[in-house]
């Protein structure tokens, strides 16, 4: 019986390895190629999705696909305009200290994560200081509106409304999924941190569709799978906040290499105005309610976008000591500074990722 079985598979392998060399060669499925595509009208920023698929049909459906879930982000995490049916943060803002609102899965996770990392100390990123940065926003927008007119916040009114920034005020309900103001005057913004949320959040699907990828919102990018065409690592570029000082306009001060892991930069370069010749960005210290002097730029790199990007904002504001103390007590997560006086400082473990110091042969 063992034989006539053996015999009768070798038949059935026979038949269908004769069946598969009649197919034609052009049925076989086509080697992936790499496309790319951008868009500039999510979350303020330029969007690039850059990946391997199979055929450019494929690609571009999961571009659209990408697209539609980062724009219902991005009107979720609107603090300054309102969409019909949704409880998005600018509802939330306008409505939450008369009584706790539902708000989308999307909004309460962000909150909720931020709320965790206050809770553990960190408080250079607080999203509860809505109230500040609401104030710098208009008066930013009016001075790029009309440079000739434009005109720094009044220290009174930025001192009166830190006084209703405290983020213990923010009352979350997880069973309920609602939130609420105990205080009257605290709003939310999310800045500091939807992009990089946002990124985290693509990312199932985009493993799902493509092989290998690469997504950048603005400053937050995330590498995954190795690049299909040989390489080991994508290359991220940090990019050069002074190029123009830096010698000949540059766009890149340096190149990490990087794969499942996300780089995420703040600058005081990305939105600015200028009052009297005097630039002002919009990483505000919480200490002094000013844009920040400490940083010129903070780029972070580890697993998770949501975390760089708060990470990126925190240490912006951050003493080097401090934002040194903080970065190296973490597992996974490392940061280059680039300082005023235009030297760098990177954390003990950038030289694996960061090219100049994997050519000069360590970290400085």
């Amino acid at each position: 019986m063992k034989l006539k079985f053996k015999s009768f598979f070798c038949f059935v392998l026979a038949l269908l390895l004769a069946a598969l060399a009649l197919v034609p060669a052009g049925l076989s499925e086509p080697p992936y190629t790499k496309y790319s595509r951008r868009a500039l009208d999510i979350f303020n920023t330029e969007i690039t999705l850059m990946g391997y698929t199979r055929t450019e049909a494929d690609f571009s459906q999961a571009y659209e696909d990408t697209l539609a879930l980062l724009r219902r982000f991005d009107q979720i995490f609107d603090a300054y305009n309102g969409y019909e049916g949704l409880n998005n943060l600018y509802y939330v803002n306008r409505h939450a200290a008369e009584g706790p609102v539902e708000i989308p899965e999307e909004l309460f996770s962000l909150i909720s994560w931020c709320k965790e990392q206050w809770d553990k100390g960190l408080r250079g990123t607080n999203i509860a200081m809505g109230a500040v940065l609401s104030i710098w926003h208009e008066y930013r927008e009016a001075g790029l509106a009309d440079p000739e007119k434009a005109q720094l916040p009044p220290a009174e009114a930025l001192l009166a409304a830190s006084a209703h920034t405290d983020f213990d005020n923010v009352i979350l309900d997880a069973e309920k999924q609602t939130v609420f103001f105990a205080d009257p005057q605290i709003t939310l913004d999310v800045g500091a941190v939807a992009k990089g949320w946002a990124a985290d959040a693509v990312l199932p699907y985009l493993k799902e569709h493509m092989p290998s990828f690469l997504i950048s919102l603005g400053g937050n990018v995330y590498a995954g799978d190795p690049p299909l065409d040989g390489r080991a690592n994508w290359a991220v570029g940090v990019e050069d906040p002074r190029p123009d000082e830096n010698g000949g306009g540059l766009m890149y001060r340096d190149i990490v290499d990087i794969h499942d892991l996300t780089v995420v930069t703040s600058g005081d370069y990305w939105r600015y105005y200028v009052v009297d010749g005097q630039r002002y960005h919009h990483i505000i210290d919480p200490e002094t309610l000013f844009p920040s002097t400490k940083m010129i730029s903070v780029t972070i790199i580890c697993e998770s976008s949501t975390l760089a990007d708060f990470l990126s904002t925190t240490l912006f504001v951050l003493s080097l000591e401090d934002g040194l103390k903080l970065i190296e007590g973490m597992d996974g997560v490392e940061a280059l500074w680039m300082l005023p006086d235009g030297t760098e400082q990177a954390s003990s473990g950038m030289g694996q990722y960061l090219r100049s110091l994997k050519n000069a042969g360590g970290a400085q």
